[in-house]
């Protein structure tokens, strides 16, 4: 299923010598958010991008302000979600921090707990060589 893979930097290679092969395209988060909902015709299809950087845009955002940070992410990614997966779009949302599963998805980053499970929504636990990897498509739920 297409969709987006969210997954920490250690997992992919070369840091683990058998980790998930990086996409192609590195950009960071807030590039990449400006592409799909400004210029979403120009990507081209069959296009692999692999984003940085959603922590530090949470991470530097007034704590009070994170919660309609992450919904405003959120509804621009799902908003492109016809377009990503039309023209077969892989998408890799590579975190620095330690992302932790209880009864939501969060990102530990600089003593932080990060709130991404308000961009992406439920998300499904893939065993990828050893290698954490959890999806979601890319309609989002919300």
């Amino acid at each position: 299923m297409p969709g987006y893979e969210i997954l920490e930097y250690k997992y992919l290679k070369p840091y683990k010598e058998d980790g998930v092969e990086p996409n192609e395209i590195k950009i960071g988060i807030l590039d990449f958010l400006r592409e799909i909902r400004n210029y979403p015709d120009g990507i081209s299809p069959r296009s692999s991008f692999l984003v940085v950087g959603i922590e530090e845009v949470l991470y530097m955002t007034k704590t009070e302000d994170r919660l309609p940070v992450a919904r405003e992410i959120h509804k621009i990614l799902q908003s492109a979600a016809k377009i990503l997966f039309q023209k077969l779009i892989q998408v890799q949302i590579v975190c620095k921090g330690r992302i932790v599963k209880g009864d939501s998805l969060w990102l530990e980053y600089r003593g932080e707990n990060l709130p991404i499970e308000y961009i992406f929504g439920s998300t499904t636990t893939n065993n990828v060589r050893g290698s954490c990897v959890y999806t979601t498509g890319y309609n989002l739920s919300s």
